[in-house]
């Protein structure tokens, strides 16, 4: 992320704004992210003083990966009158240094799970890379909430499954202003990147290595 800062591309989806406060979901939707999705997209509606100055930039969430027409998130939006204002969506995959690109530009990071536990924190690791605060939308089971916690990378919101969707509606307003003044006060060499050694990419071909070598063993 640091090299990002050296080169000479300029992002091309969206442009920084001083008055706004960005944040990026890079990546495509859980098949059960959608209904959290929603409750978030009411609460926005129904806090526009909130949320005025905050944007939501989804990269790369197309149902295709390489059809920039495929919007997963767009009708949505749209239901909610959003859609242009308060979110964005791009849903061609792109290159992962392109993705970084961006994400060097934004103001924080955002990360949904689904009303599954099942979601591992490799978009968390990435955003703690990226040095940006991250906005978590997370079931209460899911590995990443502790950390982000833990490692005071970010903010989560977290919610136990279908039952508490509701939740996410009635407190997601609250959580984005407790938000703002994190990152305010953001700092991110007080992060605890111990944390996330698991979930590196060198650990990560280490232990690729260390089962490849148990089944050529056998």
């Amino acid at each position: 992320h640091l090299a990002i800062k050296h080169l000479k591309a300029v992002p091309y989806l969206f442009k920084k704004k001083t008055d706004k406060i960005q944040l990026v979901y890079a990546g495509a939707m859980l098949p059960k992210a959608y209904g959290p999705l929603e409750a978030i997209f009411k609460s926005i509606r129904a806090n526009p003083a909130i949320f005025n100055a905050i944007e939501f930039h989804f990269i790369g969430t197309g149902k295709r990966p390489n059809d920039p027409e495929s919007h997963s998130i767009k009708s949505l939006a749209e239901q909610y009158q959003l859609w242009q204002t308060n979110v964005y969506e791009y849903p061609q995959r792109i290159p992962y240094l392109d993705v970084l690109l961006h994400l060097d530009i934004a103001d924080a990071i955002f990360i949904l799970g689904s009303t599954e536990p099942h979601y591992t924190p490799s978009k968390t690791y990435q955003g703690v890379l990226s040095a940006k605060p991250i906005l978590a939308v997370l079931h209460t089971a899911s590995s990443a909430v502790k950390i982000v916690n833990d490692s005071k990378a970010g903010l989560v919101l977290d919610f136990n499954g279908e039952e508490q969707i509701e939740l996410i509606e009635s407190k997601f307003a609250t959580t984005m202003s407790s938000f703002k003044l994190f990152i305010k006060n953001y700092d991110p060499s007080r992060i605890d990147e111990q944390l996330f050694d698991a979930y590196s990419a060198k650990n990560v071909t280490k232990q690729l290595a260390e089962l490849l070598n148990i089944v050529c063993a056998k």
